[in-house]
């Protein structure tokens, strides 16, 4: 009895190896397909690069009288603090747009 215990456990290990070289394979062939997949969506949409954009800074003036401008590629909504005549103001980065094409950056401290 105990001959035949062993006989079939052998037989059932040989076979359980062939099983799993074989779902090895398939394992590995829908692994690269899923690798292949993921690649090519990430490689479809691309990451916008930085563009620089020049903000004016309301209710600020040069020497000259003209208004201050900034140039950034941070993105809106951002918070900067630049120096102005000797000392650092907080202003807030906008997506609006100004009639000479710059964006508005928002001043969030009192004068």
């Amino acid at each position: 009895m105990p001959a035949l215990v062993s006989l079939a456990l052998d037989q059932g290990l040989d076979l359980l190896g062939t099983a799993l070289s074989q779902w090895l394979l398939v394992v590995l062939l829908a692994a690269a397909a899923v690798g292949r997949v993921l690649y090519r969506r990430s490689r479809a949409t691309p990451a916008e690069p930085a563009r620089v954009r020049r903000f004016t800074l309301l209710r600020t003036e040069d020497v000259g009288g003209a208004p201050v401008r900034y140039e950034t590629t941070r993105p809106t909504g951002t918070k900067i603090t630049p120096w102005i005549h000797g000392r650092q103001r907080l202003y807030e980065l906008t997506d609006v747009q100004l009639e000479d094409g710059t964006y508005a950056a928002e001043p969030l401290d009192q004068v």
